[in-house]
């Protein structure tokens, strides 16, 4: 005999009808201690509301009430009342991740976040009925959790569960219209490197020629340059490169460096080691 409550129905079902390999447990782990103290008031005579199951083709599938099936189970009885509900596996996960939210046994906070990872990730209930995933306050409405927290456990997922994540997700805007949100870089940005700012070029530089070098402490220009193994033509490059006024004094330099006094030293830093690339200025010299 069966009882119709609008497209719900009451009625004895062989606990072997019902499935339970679905993905409907909502919690963590079935809690021992519970389903003893359940199947000893069973023994008792005591009776307990039904469980909720969703009708597929010719599948049961429980989405609520497991420990109430369990104790069954160790009381040794074979059958148990059902409230069965027509819907598919997705309308019993759906179902499932809000269940216990106001009766049976408190849920644990691990309880809750398994039911949000199961909205997020389970493709079969990861979107909303026209395709669009879920917004964390429409998976808070479900799961019976602040949407904070629904952000948290999103953003605490692994690389990989990132991956199967949507990319867009439905919201609520201050208007009351439905809108879709790309989130598919959230959270992703990277601030590109730092690069420095780079120094006056001398003029009749070319266009081509790379920006000058600053480094740390003392900044000091630099340009850098592809000079041929001629020095007649490695002394155009320069003078193209850098102006005549430069080549000039570069030139001074040079005939310092190698034919003046001290020529095997610095002219800066006096340092026979260096090779050129101090940065001391002259006007540290003493």
């Amino acid at each position: 005999m069966s009882e119709r409550k609008g497209e719900h129905r009451t009625m004895q079902l062989e606990l072997s009808q019902l499935h339970t390999d679905g993905g409907t447990q909502p919690r963590v782990a079935i809690n021992d201690d519970t389903v003893t103290e359940y199947a000893e008031a069973l023994r008792e005579g005591v009776k307990f509301p039904p469980v909720v199951a969703f009708r597929d083709s010719a599948k049961y599938w429980l989405a609520d009430g497991f420990h109430r099936y369990h104790a069954h189970r160790r009381a040794g009885l074979d059958k148990i009342e059902v409230d069965i509900r027509e819907g598919t596996l997705r309308e019993a996960i759906l179902y499932s991740v809000g269940a216990n939210t106001e009766h049976g046994l408190r849920r644990t906070n691990a309880d809750k976040r398994k039911a949000v990872t199961t909205m997020l990730t389970n493709d079969l209930v990861a979107k909303e009925d026209d395709g669009t995933p879920w917004s964390d306050r429409a998976i808070a409405r479900r799961c019976g959790v602040h949407h904070d927290y629904v952000g948290k456990v999103r953003g605490s997922l692994s690389p990989n569960d990132s991956e199967k994540r949507p990319q867009r997700r439905a919201y609520t805007t201050k208007h009351g219209t439905k809108a879709v949100m790309n989130t598919a870089k959230i959270g992703r940005f990277q601030r590109p490197p730092h690069s420095p700012k780079p120094a006056n070029i001398p003029p009749g530089t070319p266009p081509s020629t790379p920006p000058p070098i600053i480094q740390h402490g003392r900044r000091m220009p630099k340009t850098a340059l592809e000079l041929p193994h001629d020095a007649r033509w490695a002394a155009r490059a320069v003078v193209n490169a850098m102006g005549r006024e430069f080549a000039r004094a570069l030139a001074t330099e040079l005939t310092t460096y190698l034919d003046g006094p001290g020529a095997q030293l610095c002219t800066l830093c006096g340092d026979p080691n260096c090779v050129g690339d101090c940065e001391r200025d002259e006007s540290d010299q003493t």
